[in-house]
């Protein structure tokens, strides 16, 4: 089996024509044709059939083409990359964050200041420890997450176990999220006593025991929240907030056009821990040219507030 092989068949099943393929392939459609059985006998299958309305996929053919799409797509990233490398740099950039409107903003921002031809950048949501890993292992070049009063030692010694280095961009007060029509929405501050009276909206982690790695800001250990509503991502979480009386907590950052206009965040009553905004990097390891530029917008966008 060939990766040529493999591209002859991705094209025909795209063309729905044999003929088309080759044309498309310059190529020979009896070349096609003969690699294509050389192909089949190798494996033992038929992937296509034909009949007087065209080519079509056996179910074998469905089967094996959705085994080496993945294949040749990250052959063509193989490609690229080092096509690149000959001719053009391609500028990457990965960040991972938790669930943040103002990161998602910032990135926004990021992009439109670029003016490569060649780029690669991808934007994360996920959890703190999902943040974490992926910064640590090198699949993100920077995580943005949070540090509270009660969180700091644990995570500055795991910081130090994995490498890891932390820097603080900004400390706020941690306020409340709750639809605008909500009991407590004219209030101009909420105490911790007020919270458990409503349902608390939880992003999911895979240890749902530990306040350490908390999607939420961490109000006290001793807050019972009799009603617990757990979600996986932004949109769900702004869509039961502004719905329902339900809450939920965080830097109150929320900027024009990035969260839901139903939503008012209210600053809790003192005392409180503040929320320490940072990003993460590996230690020892400077930042690219692209990621330098990528923390001052979040840094500019963080001091709005």
């Amino acid at each position: 089996m060939t990766l040529m092989q493999l591209e002859y068949i991705m094209e025909i099943y795209q063309c729905g024509s044999m003929n088309k393929a080759a044309q498309n392939l310059f190529v020979s459609q009896s070349a096609i044709s003969t690699a294509i059985k050389e192909l089949e006998d190798e494996l033992g299958i038929t992937i296509f059939v034909r009949s007087n309305r065209g080519i079509s996929l056996t179910e074998e053919g469905q089967e094996f083409i959705s085994k080496v799409h993945l294949l040749l797509q990250q052959a063509k990233e193989v490609k690229l990359f080092y096509s690149g490398k000959n001719t053009q740099e391609i500028s990457r950039l990965s960040i991972s964050t938790q669930r943040y409107p103002f990161c998602a903003k910032a990135f926004v921002e990021f992009l439109k200041n670029q003016n490569d031809p060649n780029f690669r950048f991808g934007f994360k949501e996920c959890p703190m420890g999902k943040v974490i890993e992926e910064v640590q292992t090198g699949k993100s070049d920077l995580g943005i997450i949070f540090l509270s009063d009660i969180t700091q030692v644990f995570l500055s010694k795991l910081f130090h176990s994995k490498n890891l280095v932390f820097h603080e961009m900004k400390r706020l007060r941690p306020h409340v999220f709750m639809n605008k029509d909500h009991p407590l929405a004219q209030q101009k501050e909420i105490p911790f006593s007020e919270l458990k009276k409503y349902p608390f909206v939880v992003f999911s982690k895979k240890d749902e025991s530990s306040l350490n790695f908390s999607e939420e800001a961490v109000l006290s250990q001793t807050i019972d929240y009799k009603q617990i509503i757990y979600v996986n991502d932004r949109a769900t979480a702004y869509n039961i907030i502004s719905h329902t009386t339900a809450i939920s907590t965080g830097s109150g950052v929320l900027p024009d056009g990035y969260y839901d206009p139903r939503i008012s965040a209210i600053p809790i009553a003192s005392p409180v821990c503040d929320m320490q905004i940072g990003w993460i990097s590996r230690k020892g390891e400077l930042l690219s040219q692209k990621a330098k530029e990528f923390v001052s917008i979040l840094e500019d966008q963080i001091k709005k507030y």
